[in-house]
């Protein structure tokens, strides 16, 4: 069970924010560049659909990345898995409620995703992963900047596509990792590949 659902997470975290993405670009009245994806919502039902269905499917998968972490018989990583399972129920939240509601991302609980990353370097005792610090870095700069207003407002849409590529894609780059060192793990010693 857990390699089905690291494997998962390998793309479906960031497949589903690229719903949006794509959306965005093929709908008139709306500006990639200028407006944020949840901005979709509040268009045509389809365009909104579309980016709810898109949090629902990034959630749910990084529900799943979550539970992986904590199989019984592995490497358990239990701050990683809190905060990663945390975020992925305010991404499924995103799925549900539309932009405007404050459950629409459950209270902004979703800053948990800055932590994700840093655990996973901290608890895999890999002070080398450069890969998961700078994505954790990357994360609370957006994050400040969007909370404080510093993010410019004529480029918000631009800045959130691209600090969601390596937001959403960092669990495929994790789950690989995992998958990595279980195949180790399992692999005998004596056996020659």
């Amino acid at each position: 069970m857990r390699t089905l659902l690291l494997r998962q997470a390998v793309v479906l975290p960031l497949a589903g924010m690229l719903i949006p993405m794509l959306v965005g670009f093929f709908l008139l009245g709306y500006s990639s560049i200028h407006q944020h994806m949840s901005e979709l919502e509040l268009q045509s039902p389809a365009a909104s659909m579309a980016c709810r269905a898109g949090g629902f499917i990034a959630g749910i998968s990084i529900i799943g990345f979550a539970l992986a972490l904590v199989s019984k018989d592995r490497q358990r990583l239990p701050f990683t898995s809190v905060a990663a399972f945390v975020f992925g129920i305010s991404m499924v939240s995103n799925g549900v409620f539309t932009m405007g509601s404050p459950l629409h991302g459950l209270y902004a609980i979703g800053m948990s995703v800055i932590l994700v990353p840093a655990f996973f370097a901290a608890e895999r005792d890999r002070p080398t992963d450069h890969i998961s610090l700078a994505a954790a870095a990357l994360v609370l700069i957006y994050m400040w900047a969007l909370l404080t207003g510093v993010e410019p407002a004529a480029t918000k849409g631009r800045t959130q596509r691209l600090v969601v590529i390596p937001m959403f894609g960092w669990f495929g780059y994790a789950s690989l990792k995992l998958l990595e060192r279980d195949k180790r793990v399992l692999t005998p010693k004596h056996a020659v590949a």
